[in-house]
């Protein structure tokens, strides 16, 4: 930890922050164009769902919300859910480097985010050891079934629950429709081979979409941050990274079966699974038997709606989620759960949702190096939680909506909890929305922070079941703004207040625990714009600050220094007509800790390129760390065990989609 130091950067960043968004809400607008356009990652005219339960245009939810639609999926350069996630300003997707590190997400600096598909959880109870994640984004292996991705940046507990404390990511999958199969075979560096089937079809009410891929690579490189942890190199050099082997596949399929105009059917099942070499950092590739990392993972839901033509549509689910993941033993853990929502269009001015939630999360088997002996105090562990939720969108004019809302979880460890919340929005005029929101979170530890109790090679990682639930608030203020046709600008500020807050510690011996701090707060601010240049190029820029600090045992705050992302940048040039899809991207970000990681900022670029042959057939190539870069994402201790973690060097991806 480092002292808290108020720096004038840090003051300068902050008071830019507020005065932009002052200024941004002067600014005169236009009408709003018919369509919005394709590359804006916040469209003025799209429908969201996950920001208030019921689809609401997204200028109207009093929320910071992005979109990334499956077009901007196809066209960027991605090769996995992270790097999507990643690309959108604001979001730190933290990971180790090598092909099948745990990838976990944070939005306003915090990894308490809810990940859920087509709204259900699939956040697994143990969640991910050593962060407050609940899900490694490597567990959703395809991005072919994407219709598109709604991510809330902020507090939403009072509709989502307990790990909705940074925000929530809603992944919507693709519903079938006219009949068409495509097939993609893509090879790039390092032995990689992807291979990918999506089919979909609609008949009689009926209707399919049906994903299977493969993806094996060989190895990993990486360019050395440290010489002192790798023999006889210099800063920059290009290693191959041992023990980096990695094959995973999955399976996905959605059904759906229209009842009348008003009902339907869905049932969804998600199948991965995985294998590979964890190396435990440059200065330690090989540890024995714990070269090896597998998981698997079965997901399923049923999903009856009701009243779909009215404007609170409802609907009742189940659901189950299993995972095994085998590391130096095995650990398998099972959620179930059932969900229902309705609601009621009151007169003209209120639109009343209300719904109940179920889940219980339990480890079935915990087992360290199979034939030996359990993991202490681990196994049949399990949580119930029983929620109730009721939120109002009261439109008070025509300008003014206000959306109060609260929830009560009762925790079968923890008790009741009741976080309320309320979000205003001012429609200044038909180009500029203004909202603030307020709400109270909740976080429950997961259970690897309860009961997690391990050691191996004389070193041990163990959780706390004497840990106190995090309660806090979070508060935001935005705009969103549409200067002309080609231009919009969103702007957002942010403050947040933990007490309680749980935090997994390390030392330079690689031993690790789950504890309370007596408090953390964050606060930051993003700025978004995007620009169609003309009518085929088009750009967007983007800038996030986060700053987090922590009040250890009430003896005053200090600055985290793990935060791989203090300062960050988005840069994205594109080009697109009938044939040519081609952008070119930078993520960058600065103000790093040099006491927890080798440099201060970083660089990176990628290159995508796309061209349609004929209608059926297209090829792509993917180029990724453009500039051969070495950087961290992922802090790895203090002193001379920082850069053990280094990402991919420069590497490429060579494809061909058919549809049939």
């Amino acid at each position: 930890m480092v002292k808290k130091k108020k720096s004038a950067s840090t003051s300068k960043a902050w008071l830019w922050a507020m005065v932009t968004s002052a200024l941004l809400v002067q600014v005169p607008g236009v009408s709003l164009a018919e369509e919005a356009d394709k590359q804006d990652q916040f469209s003025f005219d799209e429908v969201v769902i996950t920001a208030n339960r019921v689809p609401t245009a997204a200028t109207k939810t009093a929320a910071n919300v992005a979109v990334v639609s499956k077009e901007q999926i196809e066209k960027g350069a991605f090769a996995n859910l992270g790097d999507v996630l990643r690309d959108v300003n604001g979001v730190i997707v933290t990971t180790k480097g090598f092909a099948g590190a745990n990838q976990t997400i944070r939005l306003n600096g915090d990894d308490r985010v809810l990940v859920m598909i087509d709204g259900r959880r699939i956040s697994q109870p143990q969640g991910v050891i050593g962060s407050r994640a609940g899900i490694d984004l490597n567990s959703i292996i395809s991005l072919d079934n994407i219709e598109r991705i709604e991510i809330v940046k902020g507090g939403a507990s009072a509709l989502y629950g307990s790990d909705a404390v940074g925000g929530v990511v809603n992944i919507i999958t693709r519903k079938g429709a006219e009949a068409k199969t495509t097939m993609d075979l893509s090879v790039g560096s390092w032995g990689k081979r992807n291979y990918g089937f999506s089919t979909q079809g609609s008949e009689n009410g009926f209707s399919w979409y049906i994903t299977a891929n493969k993806k094996e690579q060989d190895y990993t490189k990486y360019n050395v941050l440290n010489p002192a942890l790798t023999s006889g190199s210099s800063k920059g050099d290009s290693y191959r990274w041992p023990n980096s082997k990695y094959e995973g596949q999955g399976f996905t399929m959605r059904l759906d079966k229209t009842i009348d105009d008003n009902r339907s059917v869905t049932f969804n099942f998600e199948h991965w699974n995985d294998e590979g070499g964890q190396p435990f950092g440059v200065s330690y590739p090989s540890l024995g038997s714990l070269n090896q990392l597998t998981k698997l993972s079965n997901n399923w839901a049923l999903t009856y709606d009701f009243n779909k033509q009215k404007d609170v549509p409802g609907f009742a689910r189940i659901y189950a989620n299993y995972a095994d993941q085998g590391f130096y033993g095995t650990y398998k853990s099972r959620t179930q759960g059932f969900a229902y929502q309705t609601g009621w269009q009151l007169g003209d001015k209120h639109k009343l949702i209300t719904g109940l939630d179920w889940e219980k999360g339990e480890v079935l088997e915990s087992t360290y190096h199979d034939e030996y002996y359990d993991i202490v105090n681990y196994k049949n562990k399990s949580v119930t939680n029983t929620a109730f939720y009721l939120q109002d969108i009261f439109t008070v004019t025509d300008k003014w909506t206000m959306t109060p809302g609260v929830r009560y979880d009762h925790h079968s460890k923890f008790g009741g909890q009741t976080t309320p919340k309320v979000n205003i929005n001012y429609s200044a005029d038909s180009s500029t929305d203004i909202y603030l929101s307020y709400n109270k979170v909740f976080k429950a530890p997961n259970l690897d922070d309860l009961y997690y109790d391990l050691e191996y090679y004389g070193t041990s990682t163990k959780g706390n079941p004497n840990l106190k639930p995090e309660k806090g608030h979070v508060l935001s203020v935005g705009v969103n703004k549409k200067l002309n046709n080609n231009t919009s600008v969103t702007a957002n500020c942010f403050s947040s207040k933990l007490t309680d807050a749980i935090e997994w510690d390390y030392d330079n011996n690689y031993n690790a625990w789950a504890r309370n701090i007596a408090k953390q707060k964050k606060r930051g601010f993003e700025l978004d714009i995007h620009h169609k240049l003309s009518e085929h190029y088009y750009s967007e820029v983007g800038y996030s600050y986060v700053h987090t600090e922590n009040n250890q045992n009430n003896a005053g705050y200090v600055v985290e220094d793990k935060n791989s992302q203090p300062n960050g940048y988005r840069v994205k040039v594109g080009y697109t007509d009938t044939k040519w899809d081609v952008n070119v991207n930078g993520l960058s970000a600065t103000g790093l800790s040099r006491n927890r990681f080798i440099d201060s900022s970083y660089w990176v670029w990628n290159l995508a390129a796309n061209y349609k042959m004929t209608p059926a057939a297209s090829v792509y190539l993917n180029v990724y760390n453009l500039g051969d870069k070495a950087y961290e994402l992922t802090s790895s201790g203090t002193g001379s065990g920082r850069g053990n973690y280094p990402m991919a060097s420069r590497n490429f991806q060579l494809g061909i989609k058919y549809s049939f």
